[in-house]
């Protein structure tokens, strides 16, 4: 049996410590994503200030979760749109529907999750953490 030198061995561990952090990267779950193809042709109207709607152009939208709130509350997208939240918050949140058609799992600090939504209809949606946050996606 061959023994391995203590200069030898340190060397050994530093190279698998760097090879674990580089693969700890490589599958973070900062970037979470439940996509599927999307057509949408219309932007999404978002709900503004004043009563109003307001059309944005693609068919992309972030949604921001800040100061425990979702950031628009209130969206209407076209069939196709991809949707991605945000966690902005130190605090971790989820985006759960309340019909289980999608669920961010927690999210912490900066951490985002992407949905697209290819069927009509409302989705409300609350934080699975703090149940006080809720918000509503309708689907044209």
């Amino acid at each position: 049996m061959r023994l391995i030198n203590k200069s030898k061995a340190a060397g050994m561990v530093a190279i698998f410590s760097v090879m674990a952090i580089v693969f700890t990267a490589c599958t973070s779950s900062a970037d979470r994503s439940a996509e599927t193809p999307g057509n949408g042709k219309d932007g999404p109207t978002f709900k503004s200030s004043t009563g109003g709607a307001e059309q944005r152009e693609g068919n992309e939208v972030q949604i921001v979760i800040e100061n425990f709130a979702f950031v628009p509350s209130e969206i209407t997208i076209a069939v196709g749109t991809k949707i991605t939240w945000i966690n902005k918050d130190e605090a971790p949140h989820t985006a759960t529907s309340t019909d289980k058609k999608f669920n961010t799992g927690g999210l912490d600090t900066d951490d985002k999750y992407s949905f697209v939504f290819n069927e009509k209809g409302e989705f409300p949606y609350f934080c699975a953490l703090h149940p006080h946050m809720t918000a509503n996606i309708t689907v044209k």
